[in-house]
């Protein structure tokens, strides 16, 4: 049974089921577990929340704390049938991309609701969007790796949408590379979830016209941080934070960004890594009038773009996906091509790849898990994936990456 109490009278053993405050405010990444350290004790005593609620029949109430302090006994749950999961009991990877895949169609229709709200001058259902970002959030610092990649598949028609939620799980990605901490992260998250907005105020048939643009068409696009900028701040509840990544995340180092040309640190942190997960996820994507492009080949084209981008930042990113990103296609010395559905954080050149050759009509064969840096002798990456990318990349992603490989 779900009771409202005094925050300062949590106590270890307490089943905690959310903070009365908006989630943005409060300190956990999860809304629903058992109290069982001190250290998340200490936390929701220091969030300056005055009330939170409990469910008294997962685990104890308020009247049951002195009893519970008189004995020696370790604090249980009161379903024994239904244990508290070990934080560190990563699932199987099948798992993660189930799931994920789940929150992908979920995001997606949060994300077309947000665009449809937008166009009809609706305003936000932002306890709905935080909460779509507290879950990719979650998916994300639970198995990065898998996440990634299932939340970043999109078809060429679901762009609009799909960017959207892409780019929230790279910043939270980036996030905890950069030493960010929960707060932090669930902030990045939330401006990537909300950076291109504006875009719902640009006729669809201008955002994904086939051919190039003109110069009169391309000034149109680029409107998009300004009138997202301004649909947001008629909304009280929008953080400023995430109103300042819709309309600064196509500003560049250098000051030759748009719209406010901004250089270097007159840039906000969130903008800056907006900037980068924005046009990564936009250069790996397939739109209407271009291919998408190899992983590799991105951060690697990305890499050269001087004054583009924020260095060591950028340097982050290529540390939080690899040289070889999960998904990217790279020949290998034996005549073999391997899929990269792992990093090793030790060494990001020997990634954990399935391998496997391919006939003339794309059937794939002899397929393994090899790992490049438990076996350097095996094989070797000679190329990226390079045209070999265009030709493989409508291959199922969940069958080459349900691999059974943890996370």
């Amino acid at each position: 049974m779900l009771k409202k109490i005094k925050v300062e009278d949590l106590v270890l053993g307490m089943y905690f089921c959310g903070f009365e405050a908006a989630w943005l405010d409060h300190p956990f990444w999860k809304n629903k577990f058992l109290l069982k350290n001190d250290s998340e004790l200490r936390q929701a005593h220091a969030s300056g929340i005055a009330y939170c609620w409990i469910d008294t029949e997962r685990g104890l109430d308020v009247a049951q704390e002195e009893e519970a302090a008189d004995s020696a006994a370790p604090l249980q749950e009161t379903e024994p049938s239904a244990p508290e999961p070990e934080p560190t009991a990563a699932p199987p990877i099948d798992a993660v991309l189930l799931d994920a895949m789940a929150l992908r169609e979920t995001a997606k229709k949060a994300t077309k609701a947000m665009f449809s709200a937008a166009r009809m001058g609706k305003v936000l259902d932002m306890e709905h969007c935080v909460s779509v970002v507290e879950e990719i959030a979650g998916s994300v610092i639970q198995s990065p790796n898998g996440a990634l990649s299932v939340l970043r598949l999109k078809l060429a028609d679901e762009y609009t949408y799909l960017h959207s939620v892409a780019v929230c799980a790279l910043m939270v990605a980036l996030g905890r590379t950069l030493g960010l901490d929960e707060a932090a992260c669930r902030e990045a998250g939330l401006g990537g979830f909300l950076h291109d907005v504006g875009k719902a105020f640009i006729p669809h048939e201008l955002l994904n016209k086939p051919g190039k643009l003109s110069d009169e068409e391309f000034s149109q696009i680029k409107k998009h941080p300004e009138l997202g900028y301004k649909y947001l701040s008629q909304d009280p509840n929008v953080p400023d934070y995430a109103r300042d990544v819709c309309l600064h995340h196509h500003e560049k180092i250098d000051g030759n960004g748009y719209p406010e040309g901004l250089r270097s640190g007159a840039i906000t942190l969130y903008s800056r890594m907006a900037a980068i997960c924005d046009v990564y996820d936009a250069l790996t994507s397939d739109r209407p009038y271009k291919r998408a492009w190899d992983p590799a080949e991105a951060i690697s084209a990305m890499a050269t773009w001087t004054g583009h981008f924020d260095r060591a930042m950028f340097l982050a990113f290529v540390k939080t996906l690899g040289i070889y990103p999960v998904g990217s296609i790279v020949k290998l010395e034996s005549g073999r091509s391997g899929f990269v559905i792992r990093q090793n954080a030790q060494d990001l050149t020997r990634p954990v790849l399935k391998v496997f050759h391919y006939d003339d009509s794309m059937a794939v064969t002899d397929t393994e898990i090899l790992d490049l840096l438990a076996n350097p002798e095996a094989d070797t990456i000679v190329a990226r994936g390079g045209e070999e990318w265009a030709r493989l990349s409508h291959l199922d992603a969940m069958q080459l990456l349900s691999t059974g490989v943890p996370t």
